[in-house]
């Protein structure tokens, strides 16, 4: 797990989990609205970069009021999609029923409280570090070439 936070916004705290073997993906998105972080396919991400754009462009977008889901979660999945339209961006980089490699991602308000061992108790797979060469073995370019062309 990385537990972090941006310099710019020192008021949010961002934690990242990175699971490979995940046996329970389809219980998983059949819970996406009830659980406090984001879900996202891992075979999208190729990047600790690329996932740390889309999470300064959510705080951004929430510092001027500006999101357009649910939650700075959900709304980090919109970020990560060159479409603006919410439905494709969870189908592109959301989970599901096959996905073996996952990322947790909460991004959460310092002042509110947050149980950081969430993630390791509800996804049955094995927790990595969340560093790019985890992540160099996780993606898969056709998935990249799919999502983002």
């Amino acid at each position: 797990m990385l537990v972090t936070s941006l310099p710019q916004f020192h008021e949010y705290s961002i934690y990242v989990y990175l699971f490979c073997d995940v046996k329970n993906s389809a219980e998983l998105r059949g819970k996406v609205a009830e659980l406090p972080f984001a879900l996202i396919d891992a075979s999208a991400i190729c990047s600790r970069e690329q996932l740390f754009s889309a999470i300064y462009k959510t705080i951004l977008e929430n510092t001027y009021n500006r999101i357009r889901t649910k939650s700075l979660n959900s709304e980090c999945i919109l970020s990560l999609s060159p479409t603006s339209n919410i439905g494709e961006a969870f189908r592109r980089f959301g989970i599901n029923e096959h996905s073996s490699n996952i990322v947790c991602l909460a991004i959460v308000p310092k002042s509110d409280a947050f149980d950081s061992n969430l993630a390791l108790k509800v996804v049955d797979g094995e927790e990595l570090d969340f560093s790019d060469e985890n992540l160099a073995t996780r993606f898969k370019i056709d998935v990249i070439k799919k999502v983002c062309y």
